[in-house]
């Protein structure tokens, strides 16, 4: 994995968000006024971020559970933008601990892992939501642990999408059996369909969650994204370069400490 050309393809691809991304992330000072003021002219003002990423659609659970993991991941939670995010999230959660899609993005047309009162949609947006609490340094509500649990099968995956599997590494921890089975699940679990977002989600949930760093998961996932580099630093995408770029940096995130606690020649 050439870690240098993908930070040169950050420098040259990305916006000012992605480039202050890219700074953090290798320990550079960057402008928070910039960044945080990015956030707030795109926030809607019941502080969540809108559908589709465009200004005055209805704020979307999964886009404000993005921009929350982005403000986290740059020392910015306890931001204005993100305590309101924050304040939007606890007026979403359900009575029975589980987070559903905002019914008011149902008439745009939300594709099929997005549609509110979907029952797979609400499972991994529920696990996302509590990652994010997780992230934060917040307590994830009993409801929500005891709803998740329920959602598991025996052989350790969870029902619905594939992201709620790994997404349980870093709710439940290193300890907890929920973990082992959902690590023994994707440790023989077939990769080859998973793009650089899914495999860099994968190897910071698995951070986040303290599973150990001898994990044949990890192994298998960091030699699958050195398999998907492209000469260029990239890795690939079908939404164009914006996508790639937040790919690039997504990447760069889940595998910077491992490089450097590690001395994997990147």
């Amino acid at each position: 994995m050439n870690i240098d050309r993908t930070k040169a393809y950050i420098i040259k691809h990305g916006n000012l968000f992605e480039q202050a991304r890219l700074k953090h992330t290798v320990g550079r000072k960057y402008s928070q006024k910039d960044v945080l003021q990015s956030f707030s002219e795109m926030q809607n003002p019941d502080g969540g971020f809108p559908y589709g990423d465009r200004r005055g659609f209805p704020s979307c659970l999964s886009n404000t559970t993005m921009a929350l993991s982005n403000l986290i991941d740059m020392g910015l939670a306890d931001s204005e933008p993100a305590l309101k995010s924050f304040r939007f999230m606890d007026r979403m959660k359900k009575s029975n601990g589980s987070w559903e899609e905002n019914d008011k993005i149902a008439p745009l047309d939300p594709p099929f892992w997005d549609i509110p009162g979907d029952e797979e949609s609400t499972i991994w947006l529920t696990a996302a939501s509590a990652e994010i609490l997780r992230k934060a340094g917040k307590p994830v509500p009993r409801k929500t642990l005891d709803f998740l649990r329920k959602k598991q099968g025996p052989d350790g995956k969870f029902e619905g999408y594939i992201h709620t599997t790994w997404i349980a590494m870093a709710i439940f921890g290193n300890q907890s059996p929920v973990t082992s089975a959902s690590l023994k699940y994707l440790e023989t679990a077939d990769i080859g369909d998973w793009d650089a977002t899914c495999i860099s989600w994968c190897l910071s949930s698995m951070k986040l969650g303290g599973v150990s760093a001898d994990s044949g998961l990890r192994k298998k996932l960091l030699d699958r994204l050195s398999e998907l580099q492209e000469p260029d630093g990239s890795w690939p995408s079908e939404g164009g370069i914006p996508a790639k770029v937040q790919d690039a940096n997504a990447v760069l995130f889940a595998v910077m400490d491992i490089i450097k606690n590690e001395n994997i020649n990147a």
